[in-house]
């Protein structure tokens, strides 16, 4: 498998495997390594599912469990979900064609039958048999046209299946949408939940708004009190958004300590209103390091809002530049696009 994360997601999740493998009796293998890194990296949905199942039950991991997993799960799991895929694909493409086959025979008959009513159709064809020619017609007909419904029906049933292994085909892939550190959703995660929310227009007639994030000084406070500490500011806000959001809004991390949040059906003083809830928390909020000293407080994040009029990029770039604004003024603070940092 070719794995898709970049370098800096690559090395939160190398922190968090190494702290999940401390915890367990397994040897610091590069077998048990690949494991813990497809199932932190959400790359791995039948991976996931059974370790989850094990974790939760108290199971400890030890090298014959690593060796288990990385067997049903890991090794040729790639070739495998692609050769299912092949032979799905081949089964739909016998399916179709011999739906066309059956179309193409229904069709050739009602024109043979067609071609006979005409022939029937004689100027000397008393009223009665007039009748029941147009009986049969309309049979035939009839008959034809429920033919080509369940065929139709058949045909609708084959390309949602075959949506159903595109589907499955890449998330064997890496196609994962979740940040692995934090559980929120990614970049790629939040584009396809955003554009779910855009295609709806009674959402988008009733406004949409975008907050950026970024926590301030992250350089220093990794500088300061390490990488993983560093993880756990990035961890403790995700988890602080996802209790801000409701319904239908979308938490992701964009990159590195900035995150968005969509929030539709909101207006811009309803999105302020949330933005300095969320500002106000993390300023409250104190994070104990990892090695139990005095928590840690007087960490900000700044915050850019803007309204979405039409393009997704564009209402991305301008909380983004309101964002910078914030920063600019000082860090701590919120700010709408197109007004002045207060």
């Amino acid at each position: 498998m070719k794995y898709e994360q970049e370098r800096g997601t690559s090395s939160e999740i190398l922190r968090l495997v190494i702290q999940k493998m401390a915890a367990h009796p397994a040897t610091f293998a590069p077998l048990n390594y690949t494991v813990w890194y497809e199932h932190l990296a959400g790359i791995n949905p039948g991976l996931s599912a059974t370790m989850n199942h094990l974790l939760s039950s108290g199971k400890k991991l030890d090298d014959d469990v690593i060796d288990h997993l990385y067997s049903q799960f890991i090794s040729e799991t790639g070739h495998k979900a692609e050769q299912a895929f092949r032979d799905g694909m081949q089964q739909l493409l016998g399916k179709v064609a011999n739906f066309a086959e059956q179309a193409d025979q229904q069709v050739s008959q009602f024109g043979n039958s067609l071609q006979t009513y005409n022939d029937s159709l004689r100027p000397d064809l008393d009223l009665g048999k007039l009748e029941t020619l147009i009986g049969n017609m309309s049979k035939d007909t009839h008959k034809l046209h429920d033919s080509m419904q369940h065929l139709q029906s058949q045909l609708e049933a084959s390309k949602q299946e075959v949506e159903k292994l595109n589907r499955e085909l890449k998330s064997a892939q890496g196609a994962a949408l979740t940040d692995p550190l934090t559980g929120v959703a990614n970049r790629r995660g939040f584009e396809a939940a955003t554009q779910v929310l855009l295609d709806d227009s009674a959402i988008v007639a009733r406004g949409i708004c975008m907050l950026m994030l970024d926590i301030d000084h992250f350089k220093k406070i990794n500088d300061t009190f390490g990488h993983l500490f560093g993880d756990k500011v990035i961890q403790a806000l995700g988890s602080l958004l996802k209790t801000k959001v409701k319904g239908q809004d979308v938490v992701a991390r964009l990159g590195g300590e900035e995150f968005g949040v969509l929030l539709p059906e909101t207006t811009i003083e309803g999105a302020h209103v949330v933005a300095e809830q969320i500002r106000l928390a993390i300023e409250k909020s104190k994070i104990r390091r990892q090695d139990a000293q005095e928590p840690i407080g007087g960490i900000t994040i700044s915050i850019g809002i803007a309204s979405y009029h039409g393009d997704l990029t564009t209402m991305m770039d301008q909380a983004d530049q309101a964002l910078y604004v914030s920063k600019q003024g000082g860090r701590n603070r919120t700010t709408v696009f197109g007004h002045k940092s207060p």
